[in-house]
């Protein structure tokens, strides 16, 4: 049997409607009798034949079928092939905002902070992935998703107050000090942001610590919050 049928009988047989690495699939079952430049050759033409989709660089989608019509690749394969087990990461930005109710417009683009990439941003077609320095849990996600909104308030589409509002007082009861600010220190937001926090607890008497990261002779930009504005 010819290489060529070798590599696409591979692809053929592992499983259907999944991301994988081109390098990898290469070093588990072709290295080193196969050329790996003739590998990627056959990939090329796979693709070409559409019974590959490309992705990105190196990372190669295999379609599945239903009823006879290709299975469209999409921002949860993507998900799934780069955070595929839980405390690797989770979602903020648009589908967060969306996920909460903050808007009505559903995700264009979905931004993920992680813990396991190399480099500081990976992006895949309309993923992207930031690394951060830190553990992933349920109370570091949490706050760390209260900082993204609020730094990003006044671009979030039509933004529902009472959602909004819904939301922080909901938040501000499982609120620690000393998880905000190790968030903080991992996400490094704007200091309007902060200041913006801060005056969200104190409006509901929650004693906090972030002053530390203001300046007292500053003016920090805080936009209207409260319903009935």
């Amino acid at each position: 049997m010819k290489e060529s049928d070798l590599i696409t009988g591979t692809y053929q047989m592992i499983e259907k409607g999944v991301i994988y690495d081109a390098s990898k699939i290469y070093n588990d079952h072709f290295h080193p009798l196969f050329n790996e430049e003739n590998y990627y050759q056959v990939l090329s033409r796979m693709v070409k034949n559409k019974r590959l989709i490309k992705v990105a660089k190196g990372l190669y989608y295999n379609p599945e079928y239903k009823d006879g019509k290709q299975i469209p690749l999409t921002h949860k394969h993507i998900k799934k092939f780069m955070l595929p087990y839980h405390g690797l990461g989770f979602a903020v930005g648009e589908s967060l905002y969306y996920r909460l109710k903050l808007t009505s417009k559903k995700p264009s683009n979905y931004t993920y902070y992680v813990n396991h990439i190399e480099v500081k941003t990976r992006t895949i077609q309309n993923s992207k992935f930031i690394r951060i320095y830190s553990e992933i849990n349920d109370i570091i996600i949490k706050h760390i998703e209260c900082i993204d909104i609020l730094e990003h308030y006044e671009s979030i589409h039509n933004i529902n107050l009472e959602r909004f509002n819904q939301y922080i007082s909901s938040f501000i009861n499982n609120y620690n000090g000393n998880i905000m600010n190790d968030a903080i220190k991992v996400i490094n937001p704007k200091k309007r942001t902060i200041a913006f926090l801060k005056e969200i607890l104190d409006e509901y008497n929650i004693n906090n610590s972030l002053a530390i990261h203001l300046s007292a002779t500053s003016k920090y930009h805080i936009p209207k919050w409260k319903t009935g504005f």
